[in-house]
């Protein structure tokens, strides 16, 4: 890395974020059912790939270290404040400094001493698996209300998106003008959301267009991207069961501490099945009985971000605001 060639951490963010969306959003589309795999550490994976491809072997830990620095400064407003608060929760449970206080080296570009590299290791997994969980679980609040959006034909696909915006209009996009001493209540669509047409810009004929209007309507009624507490903890709390092997008996007795009455009323092989169906499957590794799992207070007393307004700047999907 040379000052011909500078390195530009949220520019690396952006490219590992828009190749682990591109690639769960083709998951999503093939995956037979039970076979959706969310929160696998995909954007990590990313990251780091996409540090190799930027820097020398030598300039690696710098580079990390950069790309920490960026994403947990909490001045650049990313879109991914509760999975920075999660992470510092997390960094707080272990007794770590903050990230603040952890990248409080000189701002000019330096490689972390060696004593550090551990923990910088361990950071950048941990603030990953967070920022994944996030668009995971904003893409999944899609899924299970749209699955059409997926698993149709081109023309079903973009049928079933457009009459999703045309539903969220009251919601998010109305504006209110004076025109002769009027109020006129209208929306600006943008173009590129294309609607109107197909994705061959080919417009919709009037029963199609009849169709998705009616469609639109119904779905105004609906509560959309929002799920049972229960399930908010799973996706929440799944970067903890995975990273530090958690398995589904420790999970459904956390879950019960945590007071889900859906996981009393649950034996272990339908609490496991119920993972698998939302695309959450752990390990299922053997572990003590009389174990406490690594965070168990955290997992029993984490504050869980709402549902709505998870769309991070970098990515989101359908309902990211323009």
């Amino acid at each position: 890395m040379t000052k011909k060639t500078p390195f530009h951490p949220g520019k690396v963010w952006l490219e590992a974020l828009c190749e682990f969306e591109n690639e769960l959003h083709e998951h999503v589309e093939n995956a037979e059912k039970d076979e959706l795999r969310f929160q696998t550490g995909r954007l990590y994976t990313f990251l780091i790939k996409r540090i190799k491809a930027e820097v020398t072997r030598r300039d690696e830990w710098g580079a990390l270290f950069v790309c920490y620095r960026f994403v947990t400064d909490t001045p650049r407003h990313l879109g991914y404040d509760e999975a920075r608060r999660l992470h510092g929760e997390e960094m707080k449970a272990h007794r770590l400094s903050s990230a603040r206080s952890f990248c409080s080296l000189p701002k000019q570009f330096a490689r972390p001493p060696e004593r550090f590299h551990d923990e910088l290791h361990f950071r950048v997994i941990s603030i990953a698996s967070w920022i994944e969980a996030q668009e995971s679980f904003s893409l999944w609040l899609v899924f299970k209300d749209l699955r059409r959006a997926w698993r149709g034909n081109t023309d079903e696909r973009a049928h079933a998106i457009q009459a999703l915006y045309l539903s969220q209009m009251p919601q998010r996009l109305l504006t209110e003008t004076k025109h002769r001493g009027r109020i006129r209540v209208g929306a600006h669509l943008r173009p590129e959301l294309g609607i109107g047409t197909n994705y061959e810009n080919k417009p919709w004929t009037r029963r199609q267009w009849k169709n998705i209007l009616e469609q639109a309507a119904g779905l105004a009624e609906k509560r959309w991207f929002e799920c049972g507490e229960f399930e908010r903890w799973l996706w929440w709390c799944h970067p903890v069961f995975r990273r530090y092997g958690w398995n589904t008996r420790e999970i459904r007795e956390a879950a019960i501490q945590r007071g889900f009455i859906e996981a009393q009323s649950r034996h272990e092989a339908d609490f496991r099945r119920r993972l698998l169906t939302i695309g959450l499957p752990v390990s299922g590794r053997k572990q003590k009985r009389n174990r406490t799992p690594p965070l168990a207070e955290f997992v029993k007393n984490v504050v869980l971000p709402e549902s709505r307004g998870l769309w991070g700047a970098f990515g989101g999907f359908l309902t990211q605001k323009s």
